[in-house]
């Protein structure tokens, strides 16, 4: 069994290979050997005009997306809290039985 949750190894994973995928297209792109810097529609060549800053509103929306799937990862390996001792009052009946005349 491993210490650490295994999707926090599969992250490191996904990213590693994003990088060096955008990485590699970028190095195409700087050649012309793949697209013409005209290319609107191939999702490589839009990630490459994210990378060089050439889409701040999608950089922004992927800020905003990034943001809010890492505070959900982190509020799902934090751990439970510590039951309380002395609850301060009894929970109350899912159902409650109503006499009608």
């Amino acid at each position: 069994m491993t210490d650490g949750p295994d999707w926090v190894e599969q992250a490191r994973r996904l990213v590693t290979g994003l990088g060096q995928t955008v990485g590699q297209a970028l190095r195409e792109g700087e050649t012309g050997a793949a697209h013409g810097a005209d290319c609107r529609w191939c999702p490589v060549c839009q990630v490459a005009a994210v990378v060089r800053g050439e889409r701040p509103e999608v950089t922004d929306a992927l800020a905003d997306v990034l943001t809010a799937a890492a505070a959900a990862l982190r509020s799902v390996a934090e751990p439970p809290p510590a039951p309380e001792e002395h609850p301060a009052e009894e929970p109350r009946p899912p159902v409650q039985h109503i006499e009608i005349a």
